[in-house]
């Protein structure tokens, strides 16, 4: 009986176009992901305080034509809470190690804001992994962001705001996949801005030793200087850039179309 239960769960999810999730433990938290698709591996790392949500729009073309790996980042989402301060060498770590759980020797990394630097992270320490990147909307250093932010966001305790047309009330939608109630919400934007205000640290020559070949997407009124996408995008020795017209740091969800096709276009060269 409870075989044909979960026959008929599978069904139901598959006649309304869904994956059912799977969850895997590495490295003390437990992950929770999606797999979908047939082709090469290609890993969607959402943004700060987000989910795989994030890609519903991508998920689903890309697919197509790539085995799609949409996982919630550690503590975020779905996934688990964990007792080590989140970093992006720990959720680097576990792409890696969620990579050798699936038997996938070589992937494509298409990361958003926070998954942009944890694909550039995984690129830096891992680059026998790594087939191609697409960077949207990252940094790779914290002081791309000015004083006045960074000093926000060090300092910024939750006052209870749920306004998603506010910070951090738009990550609210996100957070609530994977919770019931937002009791420990304050804890973990504390634990983020902890993140956000002190990283990442990487230079020029660190960029430049990444060898895949990259796809630096921006939007044009992005809320960090242009300055230094252009600098991330010139110390990759193999580099393109899209630069997204009247779109800001939310660029997928203001563009989704148009990063989609753009981000195809990439990902099928040879």
């Amino acid at each position: 009986m409870k075989n044909i239960a979960v026959l008929i769960v599978l069904a139901m999810l598959v006649a309304c176009g869904s994956t059912p999730p799977q969850i895997v433990s590495v490295n003390d938290v437990t992950l929770n992901y999606i797999i979908t698709g047939e082709g090469p591996p290609l890993y969607l790392l959402h943004g700060g305080m987000e989910s795989r949500e994030s890609f519903k729009t991508q998920i689903p073309e890309f697919s197509k034509r790539f085995t799609v790996v949409a996982l919630d980042s550690r503590e975020q989402g779905r996934s688990g809470r964990a007792d080590k301060q989140i970093s992006y060498e720990l959720m680097s770590k576990d792409v890696v190690a969620l990579a050798q759980h699936l038997g996938h020797a070589r992937i494509s990394i298409m990361g958003l804001s926070d998954g942009g630097v944890t694909a550039l992270t995984t690129a830096i320490n891992n680059p026998e992994i790594v087939d191609k990147l697409i960077i949207l909307g990252a940094n790779y250093h914290y002081d791309s962001y000015p004083p006045e932010t960074r000093e926000f966001l060090a300092n910024y305790k939750w006052d209870g705001n749920t306004d998603p047309n506010q910070y951090p009330g738009n990550s609210i939608k996100h957070y609530m996949t994977g919770h019931s109630d937002l009791t420990e919400f304050g804890d973990l934007l504390d634990e983020m801005s902890a993140m956000w205000s002190t990283s990442p640290t990487y230079t020029v020559s660190d960029i430049a030793n990444i060898k895949s070949k990259t796809l630096v997407i921006v939007g044009d009124h992005q809320d960090m200087d242009l300055s230094h996408t252009l600098s991330l995008y010139n110390a990759l020795p193999n580099a393109q850039l899209f630069v997204v017209p009247n779109a800001t740091h939310y660029a997928l969800q203001e563009k989704p179309e148009l990063i989609s096709a753009v981000a195809l276009g990439f990902l099928n060269e040879k």
